[in-house]
C-alpha cells in the first residue's frame, strides 16, 4: 500500500485524497491552516463547463488595461518590481490572444465535463451526501456591449457542443420574477450546476476521515527533504512526515513550495471577495452579473452568496472597500431589495485564487523527481475541476493511463 502525503486541505487536495484512498493508498492531508477556510469554502460553488474561454484571453487583457487605475473595477492588477510577478505578466500577455483561446476551448471543455460527470457519479452513488443543483447558469447583462460579448461567448460554447439559450428580459423575468426589469437580457447555460461549497467541503472531510484519511492541521511546510531524485520527508512546524509519494495542492502557496525544488510554476494570486445574505426576495438561479463580474449563488434555505473581484498579484488580506461596495451596489441593480444591502466587514470573506499565466491548471509530476506531483493553478474553477484533478493525479500516482492527456497541464510549460 502506497503512503501518500497531500499538502493542501482545499478542494483539490481533498478530492486527490478521495481518489487515492479509493485505490487503497494510505493518505495524510496536511495544511498550514485548520481546514476551515480558504477559497474552497468562500467561492461561488459553481460547476461551470460553460467557462471554456481561459482567463488568459483578449477580453481579460482588455479589462485589465481599461481599469488599470480604477480601484472599484471588477478586475485589478498590482504592479511591483517583483521578478515572479513581472514574469507572470509577460507570459500572460504573450498568450492572451485568439489562438490560445481556440486551442484551450476543447481542453477546458473536456476537463470540466468529466469533472461534472464525476460530481454526479459521486452524488448518485451516495458516497458523499451534499446538495447538487442542476438548474444551469444565467449570464445576465444590462449594457449592449456586455450583451455583445456574451453573445460571442455563447457562440463559442455552442460550437464546443454546449447547449445555450439566449433570453430576452421577458424570459428572464419568467425565470426570476423578482429581478429588476432593467436587466436587458441574458443567456442560460444548461451545462452548468451549482452546490454549497461549505457543505461539500465539510462532508468531504468527514467522509475521508471515516475512510481512514488522516488530517493534520497547522502544519506549515518548512522543508522538503530530497534524496537523489525523490522526496523522502517533509518538515513542518509541528512534526515531520515520511511518505512514498508527495502531492502539492496548496493553491497559491504551491509556488513557494516548488521554489524549494528549484521548479518554477507561473501562478499569481487572484484575490476575490464574497459574502452571504438573506435577500428579501428569493433568488432561484445561480447567475453571473456580467457587467460587473459578480457571481450569485443560491445556497439553500433562502441564503445567497454574492462574490466578485479579481485582484491579480495581491497577496495581502486588506479589504478593498471600493471594490466590495461595487459588488454590493450591483445587487440592487439586478435584484430588488427593500433597502441597500449592508454587510459588516467581519462577514466579508476574501481569498486568493491560484491563477496560472495561461488560464490552464498545473496537473502532473514535477520533472526531475520521481514522486512529487502538483495540482494547482485552477484560477476561479477550483470547485469545478476538483474531482477531475483528483482523479488524474491518482491515476498518475498509481501508474495507470490517465483519463485525459496531461500535456496541456504540464509543469514547466
Amino acid at each position: 500500500m502506497s503512503k501518500v502525503v497531500v499538502v493542501g486541505g482545499g478542494v483539490i487536495g481533498l478530492f486527490t485524497a478521495w481518489f487515492l484512498a479509493k485505490k487503497g493508498a494510505e493518505v495524510t492531508v496536511i495544511d498550514k491552516g485548520d481546514f476551515s477556510g480558504g477559497c474552497s469554502y468562500g467561492n461561488a460553488g459553481l460547476i461551470v463547463p460553460s467557462h471554456v474561454v481561459p482567463l488568459a484571453s483578449p477580453g481579460m487583457l482588455r479589462k485589465g488595461v481599461k481599469n488599470l487605475f480604477n480601484s472599484s473595477s471588477a478586475v485589478g492588477f498590482r504592479f511591483a518590481p517583483e521578478k515572479g510577478l513581472i514574469r507572470w505578466y509577460l507570459k500572460f500577455v504573450s498568450v492572451a490572444n485568439e489562438r490560445h483561446v481556440l486551442n484551450s476551448i476543447h481542453i477546458l471543455k473536456e476537463l470540466s465535463l468529466l469533472s461534472k460527470d464525476l460530481f454526479s457519479e459521486i452524488k448518485t452513488s451516495g458516497e458523499l451526501d451534499f446538495p447538487l443543483w442542476k438548474n444551469g447558469l444565467l449570464m445576465l447583462y444590462q449594457s449592449g456591449r456586455t450583451g455583445a460579448d456574451l453573445r460571442e461567448e455563447a457562440e463559442i460554447a455552442r460550437d464546443a457542443g454546449l447547449k445555450v439559450d439566449e433570453l430576452s428580459s421577458t424570459d428572464i423575468l419568467q425565470l426570476e420574477p423578482d429581478a429588476k426589469p432593467n436587466v436587458a437580457g441574458g443567456f442560460l447555460y444548461h451545462s452548468d450546476n451549482h452546490l454549497n461549497p461549505n457543505v461539500l467541503m465539510n462532508v468531504l472531510k468527514h467522509t475521508l476521515q471515516e475512510k481512514g484519511v488522516v488530517f493534520k492541521p497547522n502544519c506549515e511546510v518548512k522543508k522538503i527533504e530530497i534524496e537523489s531524485n525523490k522526496a523522502v520527508r517533509i518538515e513542518t512546524e509541528n512534526e515531520d512526515f515520511d511518505f512514498d509519494e508527495l502531492v502539492i495542492a496548496a493553491g497559491m502557496w504551491s509556488r513557494e513550495l516548488l521554489n524549494q525544488l528549484h521548479t518554477k510554476i507561473d501562478v499569481q494570486p487572484g484575490k476575490g471577495y464574497s459574502f452571504v445574505v438573506n435577500p428579501s426576495s428569493p433568488v432561484h438561479y445561480p447567475a453571473l452579473l456580467s457587467d460587473v463580474n459578480v457571481a450569485v449563488t443560491p445556497l439553500g434555505n433562502g441564503a445567497v452568496r454574492f462574490g466578485g473581484g479579481m485582484e491579480v498579484g495581491y497577496k495581502d488580506y486588506k479589504i478593498n472597500k471600493r471594490r466590495v461596495e461595487k459588488i454590493i451596489k450591483s445587487i440592487g441593480e439586478f435584484y430588488p431589495s427593500e433597502k441597500q444591502v449592508e454587510v459588516m466587514e467581519k462577514y466579508i470573506w476574501q481569498g486568493h485564487r491560484p491563477c496560472s499565466f495561461d488560464g490552464l491548471p498545473y496537473i502532473g509530476r514535477v520533472p526531475k523527481f520521481q514522486n512529487i506531483y502538483v495540482g494547482t493553478g485552477h484560477s476561479m474553477m477550483g470547485v469545478t475541476l476538483g474531482p477531475v484533478t483528483g482523479l488524474l493525479l491518482s491515476e498518475l500516482i498509481s501508474g495507470e493511463r490517465t483519463s485525459l492527456d496531461l500535456k496541456a497541464f504540464r509543469i514547466g510549460r
